[in-house]
């Protein structure tokens, strides 16, 4: 009877994992209950425990307390060995990448920082593209782009929220992207980031800043772009001399 019992939980879980492997069960989408299970495989709330527990254990679940049990997002390897759009990043996982434009600006910046890192003059415009990107309709970051007029004129007109900007600097303008300068840290994001991300209060985020240069050493743009922490790491070959 205990070998019965073990048996039907490993057939319950390897069910349940299946289907999240198949993305019946999609990333952070919400499980039945623990008493809906029951009813569904007609078995105890503790074949049912073991069976989620051993999801759990393997990373597909995660635990809410109050809200329920939902699939895990697995974490978008942002690797630091070499740049990579983010459409790029998305394709390389199996996902489907698109973005949400919050807003496509022609403007003077005013910042002094983005002015700096992109060698503007104080009057010269600049882009200022703010999207929501999103993973197979899920949103993963929000960020924001300042790429010069003078770099990219009518760049308005090739964006869709399909878009890759990667794709667009290299194919419609034809530039040779050279090295990029990268800085990383964790923080809690403004409300309007929280609410665009679909995360609580008390979510951190990874911020990126990065200016990114043509080979010619020309600043071709700069990016603010705030990760959803549980959706991401960044990862990075180190040698030793």
């Amino acid at each position: 009877m205990e070998k019965a019992r073990e048996a039907r939980y490993q057939t319950i879980y390897k069910q349940l994992k299946d289907k999240i492997e198949n993305g019946e069960y999609k990333q952070g989408n919400k499980l039945k209950t623990e008493k809906e299970l029951q009813e569904e495989y007609g078995v105890s709330r503790d074949t049912i425990r073991k069976a989620l527990a051993n999801l759990e254990y393997e990373d597909y679940i995660v635990k809410r307390p109050a809200l329920g049990t939902f699939v895990k997002y697995k974490k978008s390897d942002y690797r630091l060995s070499k740049m990579e759009s983010f459409t790029e990043q998305m394709k390389r996982r199996g996902i489907s990448p698109s973005s949400e434009f919050v807003s496509i600006e022609l403007i003077t910046i005013q910042s002094r920082q983005v002015i700096r890192e992109l060698s503007l003059d104080e009057k010269e415009k600049c882009y200022r593209i703010t999207r929501i990107r999103k993973g197979d309709e899920n949103p993963m970051a929000y960020e924001i782009a300042h790429i010069p007029q003078k770099v990219c004129p009518n760049l308005q007109k090739h964006l869709d929220d399909t878009s890759s900007l990667y794709q667009i600097y290299e194919e419609v303008y034809h530039h040779r992207i050279g090295e990029s300068k990268i800085k990383l840290e964790a923080e809690m994001p403004a409300v309007e980031i929280q609410k665009s991300l679909g995360i609580s209060h008390d979510s951190p985020v990874l911020r990126m800043e990065c200016t990114t240069l043509l080979e010619d050493e020309t600043p071709l743009y700069y990016v603010e772009c705030y990760y959803i922490g549980a959706k991401y790491y960044f990862s990075t070959i180190l040698p030793r001399k």
